[in-house]
């Protein structure tokens, strides 16, 4: 949004802008649930489930769609970075289903979920009195209260239990490593253009979700780097 003559929005604040990088990362999880759900219970599609050939393509487009955003992200106005975020969230979906029974992915996907509304919350009332990684420290465990308390009353499996707190861990983690660079390009944005919150915020969730996928992509770079020398000893 430009300003005109003298008339100028007013500046984003930090805990207002988390609160909205929350609430747009949990409706991302949400639509990747609703995907995973529409294709394995209401079309009830087995080809995601008993071709391989399907699962390596949709883990190749996620991960290409991923470098391209990554690319073009700086290029990004509000709309682009929206179709962003909800292509990134249907693919996650889509790739969900096809590896996964749709029980384990609503739980990963809803306590990840329920961590960002709660660090929503976190945000709006406490926001402006938590000072560097707390707010962070806090929402993780928020999480990790909320897979426990998920993974308790559902009586879940120990894969189940390891790869919700995973999910949580991993969220959170990334979520906090990216709250610098969040922070100055919303700054930069608004010296520019004097953008929005929405703006930011939604910029901010798709970085989230970038993050998210390089590290993923990381760790397995570093998993196949570790075995081949853990197994010639």
């Amino acid at each position: 949004m430009k300003p005109f003559g003298w008339i100028q929005p007013a500046q984003v604040a930090p805990a207002e802008l988390m609160v909205n990088i929350c609430l747009w990362l949990a409706a991302g999880m949400a639509l990747s649930i609703a995907t995973a759900w529409l294709v394995l219970d209401v079309m009830a599609l087995r080809t995601f489930t008993e071709h391989s050939a399907i699962i390596v393509l949709l883990a190749i487009l996620w991960f290409v769609v991923a470098l391209v955003l990554n690319v073009l992200f700086d290029r990004f106005n509000t709309w682009s970075a929206l179709a962003g975020l909800a292509l990134m969230s249907i693919l996650s979906g889509l790739l969900l289903a096809s590896l996964f029974p749709l029980g384990g992915i609503v739980v990963h996907l809803a306590i990840t979920d329920g961590m960002y509304l709660l660090g929503a919350a976190i945000a709006h009332f406490a926001g402006s009195s938590l000072r560097g990684s707390g707010y962070y420290w806090l929402m993780a465990l928020a999480g990790l209260l909320l897979a426990i308390a998920v993974n308790s009353l559902r009586h879940s499996g120990p894969l189940l239990w390891f790869g919700s707190i995973m999910a949580v861990l991993f969220f959170s983690a990334v979520s906090a490593y990216k709250s610098k660079s969040i922070a100055v390009s919303a700054r930069k944005l608004y010296a520019r253009d004097f953008t929005t919150v929405q703006s930011s915020a939604i910029r901010g969730a798709l970085a989230i979700w970038l993050g998210v996928i390089t590290a993923f992509f990381r760790t397995l770079e570093l998993l196949s780097y570790l075995l081949p020398g853990t197994n010639s000893r």
